[in-house]
């Protein structure tokens, strides 16, 4: 009930963004909503970052705490942040509320001809890619936990191989995004 809410609080904050950027221009090969376009990629950047410095403990340890908070320190690592949910469901939920908001500018496009409009859909494809690849790397993880939490190697092992191989192709993906994000930045006006 607490994500529906905060889901749905969520989409009311937006809605003002959304309604703002309708400028009345009506042009078949430009996407409208821009602004939320950013917002999107900035909250998908934020969540790969903050999950990538956190599990290797580069400079953010997370611990996990009823509370939310920071402490800075001068020693590595630098930052400590506390909170009630871990760093990985703190990926997925900006992922996926950046994703969101990049359909909506996805959407509002009424032609993918040419480059940026090429790249455009392309990204789309690879975003939708990249979450189903998401869910599925989410229940392997699942199923490592589980048969660690039931001393069963075997089984343990077998899933860690093959989130091993999950990996690889999570950040293909993520690369390819990347790469096809600077291109349609850069063809677009």
């Amino acid at each position: 009930m607490k994500r529906a809410l905060v889901f749905f609080l969520l989409i009311l904050m937006m809605a003002p963004l959304v309604i703002a950027d309708d400028n009345g221009e009506e042009n078949e090969y430009e996407a409208g909503y821009g602004g939320l376009a950013a917002l999107g990629v900035g909250l998908i950047a934020a969540g790969v970052v903050y999950y990538s410095l956190t599990k290797r403990k580069l400079v953010i340890v997370h611990k996990k705490s009823s509370e939310w908070g920071f402490e800075i320190r001068p020693e590595h690592p630098y930052m400590t942040i506390f909170g009630p949910v871990y760093p990985l469901t703190i990926h997925h939920v900006l992922t996926i509320t950046g994703t969101l908001l990049v359909f909506v500018h996805f959407f509002s496009c009424d032609n993918y001809a040419g480059l940026t409009g090429g790249t455009g859909l392309a990204m789309g494809i690879v975003l939708v890619l990249l979450n189903l690849n998401g869910f599925i790397g989410r229940y392997i993880h699942g199923k490592v936990l589980l048969a660690a939490k039931k001393h069963d190697r075997k089984m343990a092992k077998k899933f860690v191989g093959i989130l091993g191989h999950w990996k690889k192709v999570h950040i293909a993906l993520a690369v390819l995004f990347a790469i096809l994000l600077a291109i349609h930045l850069a063809t677009g006006d």
